[in-house]
């Protein structure tokens, strides 16, 4: 597997601290190598072990889901939870599968709607931006979104430096670019050069450039570049959705219509509005969309639910 990795200036990655991460890139990589009913009944098992080991991040997720869907039972609420462990196990299992599962094997799981929409904005001189969110099925569905359309993922860096090294090579080899989301300049470029760029605002990234939007029912600090970028590049803002489908179905990737009137010049109704739209996707697979995270965790109040 080493092979894989031959750009990676190795030397700085054998440490013994960094030993644990190869461990575990070598375990996705046999995963990746099995049937991928196998892979999912495997990452279903790497869920459980997650919900019963990471119990902070269990604790996210019950707040999380408490607070966003309240008209469930308690019972309901548990269960959704531990769903979500065993979706997050999936993307863990996908990531391997994403990186080195071949074309063949990756382009029978993918079904991909929606493409005229990207072509449209392409034909009328606009560039792309591709709103999305923070579903677990994150990095496999990026690979297949990648087969009908050339884009550049706007991504932060991943706090263990092997594996981010890891993650950006496959990101620079299936993707058209790789942009650091605090580079602000170079994603104006792309998409003003009619470029698309993947990006996902859904994270709570504290006080600054942020203001206060309702996101499934509940008060998120949420970004406000989306409207600037839009604003200054008069691109398109196309929401995509990612869905890990039943059974061995695969993966839906779809295209949905361009944001209309966006941005509005309002920053709590442009925010409202990028929130729904990824709301709309989290409705429907609520167990797959990333409830570990804390979305919540910036209020106007700067009391944390999570405290």
């Amino acid at each position: 597997m080493t092979s894989q990795f031959a750009d990676f200036q190795l030397k700085r990655y054998l440490a013994p601290r960094f030993w644990p991460t190869w461990l575990g890139l070598g375990a996705m990589w046999l995963a990746a190598q099995l049937p991928y009913s196998a892979q999912l009944w495997l990452g279903r098992q790497v869920g459980t072990v997650a919900f019963h080991l990471l119990k902070k991040k269990r604790r996210v997720a019950e707040i999380n889901i408490a607070l966003c869907f309240p008209e469930r039972s308690e019972a309901e609420q548990a269960q959704l939870v531990k769903e979500t462990f065993h979706s997050v196990g999936c993307g863990i299992i996908e990531a391997g599968f994403s990186w080195w599962g071949s074309d063949r094997r990756l382009r029978a799981l993918a079904h991909i709607e929606g493409v005229e929409h990207v072509n449209n904005a392409f034909a009328e001189g606009k560039g792309v931006l591709l709103l999305g969110a923070h579903y677990t099925s994150l990095l496999m569905c990026g690979r297949l979104m990648a087969f009908e359309v050339p884009f550049y993922a706007v991504a932060k860096r991943a706090h263990n430096p092997l594996f981010d090294s890891v993650l950006n090579h496959y990101r620079r080899k299936h993707f058209a670019g790789l942009i650091n989301h605090t580079n602000m300049r170079a994603m104006l470029k792309a998409l003003k050069s009619n470029k698309a760029c993947w990006y996902a605002p859904d994270q709570d990234l504290g006080y600054e450039s942020t203001i206060f939007a309702p996101f499934m029912g509940v008060t998120a600090a949420t970004l406000t570049a989306t409207a600037r970028i839009a604003r200054v590049t008069h691109c398109a803002v196309i929401p995509i959705d990612f869905e890990r489908l039943p059974g061995r179905q695969g993966y839906r990737v779809r295209f949905r219509p361009p944001i209309e009137a966006f941005p509005s010049g309002d920053e709590v109704r442009d925010a409202t509005t990028i929130n729904a739209a990824i709301e709309e996707q989290v409705r429907r697979a609520p167990s797959q969309y990333l409830w570990i995270h804390r979305r919540f965790k910036s209020q106007p109040d700067r009391r944390s639910p999570y405290e």
